[in-house]
């Protein structure tokens, strides 16, 4: 159970990442000049320990009046975002540019374009993004979902604050249960899911 509560607010924070940095990873990596721009300063705001922000982050939430269950899922996300930015920029920028060129002269409408040109593009660093992206996010669950801030603890249900509780109360054998319970998981969602996808990146969706 406390597995299941954990996997959600993973998946949650690898959608968040997703929605914004997909199009926004796209728009950086097809445009030299913006490329140019952004790329030091999203290495510079990428190599900031996400950590170290937490207390400034539950205080917004707490102060937004954010519960702590989703203030967790964004905990997650704000070290794990850059790992699905960077690599859609890596694939969008090895998009070839007679490719970009054709579509141009074809006239192909934005959905076109995003269909048969960037989509088959950027699917397998994408993919790489995701899974480490997800993975970050199990990693950073140990101190997102149990975060002591002002003189008190803010927790949820989770494997990752049960993992967390226990070693801040000395409790091995739920220690190595929990860490157990989140190892196996991890190891089952890259064999069920993100394999799954790394094959439907290497048959269906290439630009060679």
């Amino acid at each position: 159970r406390m597995t299941l509560f954990t996997f959600s607010r993973v998946m949650a924070a690898v959608a968040l990442g997703a929605a914004w940095a997909i199009p926004f990873g796209v728009m950086v990596g097809t445009k030299p000049r913006l490329a140019k721009i952004f790329q030091p300063i999203i290495q510079v705001v990428a190599s900031f320990p996400a950590p170290m922000i937490f207390p400034l982050l539950l205080w917004m939430l707490t102060w937004w009046g954010v519960p702590m269950g989703y203030g967790a899922a964004i905990l997650m996300l704000a070290g794990t975002q850059w790992y699905i930015l960077f690599n859609v920029i890596s694939g969008a920028m090895a998009i070839p540019q007679d490719l970009r060129e054709a579509g141009t002269m074809y006239r192909l409408s934005g959905r076109e374009k995003w269909r048969r040109l960037i989509v088959p593009g950027i699917f397998s660093p994408l993919v790489v993004g995701l899974a480490t992206a997800a993975g970050g996010a199990w990693n950073a669950s140990i101190v997102a979902e149990y975060v002591q801030f002002g003189g008190q603890v803010h927790s949820v249900l989770g494997v990752g604050a049960e993992i967390a509780q226990a070693t801040a109360n000395g409790d091995y054998a739920m220690l190595l249960a929990a860490t157990l319970a989140l190892v196996i998981t991890v190891v089952l969602i890259n064999r069920i899911l993100w394999r799954s996808l790394y094959k439907i990146a290497e048959e269906r969706y290439r630009l060679d």
